[in-house]
């Protein structure tokens, strides 16, 4: 089994590399496909009331082949939010951005696909936000524990030392550190889940899981992605069509290309108050 996580890192030499303007831009492109499918073929009725997918030609087969595909957008965006966590010079400007552009969304999103309910359905930057949340709280349980130093290394040293002193204390204040650190990170995983899952957030606590998955092996990609589409197609068996993304993200050469700063903020309300304004005047909201 050992050899499996290894096989797997090898395996990227081999892929086609893609950087990520492309990687987010084709995210960007599927995830519009499939809030068409959604909103015009699921939730534009006719005036029996009947859903438009189930009066057109081959309505069903379009809109399964629309949602299917769209399932390679949310990982793509998870993957690089986590990337985005360490490479951003403020981490609390990255924050108060995605929750400013959520709180924007959150009407079109509302109508748009959940035109008819009456209990708040909390779009996927709410999601997106509360992982983001809870990778910067395991971040700094992590460091606190380490002494500063990432990963396993830095527990392994700062256990090393305190063995070394020959301090009966100090390997039991040690050893009660990393009794508490373990404790704080599950409760703010649970703390994380139990949010997403109150405010009815797009992909809920899948998506929170997701996000921890992948920063939590983000040193072993290969190994994150293939365990990270295992558990996002447990939690939802149509996510098993997001294994081209998998793929994509296997791709990715570490390379941020040519993008634009705010688009993918702005595209995510925008795109959706035009489509909501479309179906509004064929089929009204």
């Amino acid at each position: 089994m050992a050899a499996i996580p290894g096989r797997l890192e090898k395996m990227r030499v081999h892929l086609p590399p893609v950087n990520a303007a492309q990687l987010k831009y084709f995210a960007a492109l599927i995830m519009l496909i499939d809030h068409v499918t959604y909103t015009f073929l699921e939730r534009a009725y006719t005036d029996g009331g009947q859903p438009l997918m189930n009066v057109l030609p081959y309505g069903s087969f379009l809109d399964r082949l629309g949602r299917a595909a769209g399932r390679q957008a949310f990982p793509i965006f998870c993957f690089f939010l986590v990337e985005g966590f360490f490479y951003t010079r403020s981490r609390i400007r990255y924050f108060m951005q995605i929750m400013v552009f959520a709180l924007v969304s959150q009407f079109p999103f509302q109508k748009c696909f959940f035109p008819r309910s009456q209990t708040m359905h909390a779009n996927v930057l709410f999601t997106l936000g509360i992982g983001l949340a809870a990778v910067w709280i395991l971040e700094t349980i992590k460091k606190i524990c380490t002494g500063g130093r990432a990963g396993a290394a830095g527990l392994y040293e700062r256990y090393g030392r305190s063995r070394q002193d020959g301090s009966g204390v100090a390997h039991l204040r040690d050893l009660l550190l990393q009794g508490l650190a373990a404790a704080a990170a599950a409760g703010t995983v649970y703390g994380a889940v139990f949010l997403a899952r109150f405010l009815h957030s797009d992909y809920s606590y899948g998506g929170v899981i997701l996000i921890v998955l992948l920063y939590m092996l983000r040193g072993y990609r290969m190994t994150a992605l293939f365990i990270s589409w295992v558990w996002l197609s447990w939690y939802n068996r149509l996510e098993l069509y997001a294994a081209p993304a998998f793929f994509l993200l296997a791709c990715y050469n570490g390379q941020r290309g040519r993008q634009t700063k705010y688009f993918f903020y702005l595209f995510y309300p925008v795109h959706l108050a035009l489509l909501l304004i479309i179906r509004g005047c064929f089929f009204g909201m």
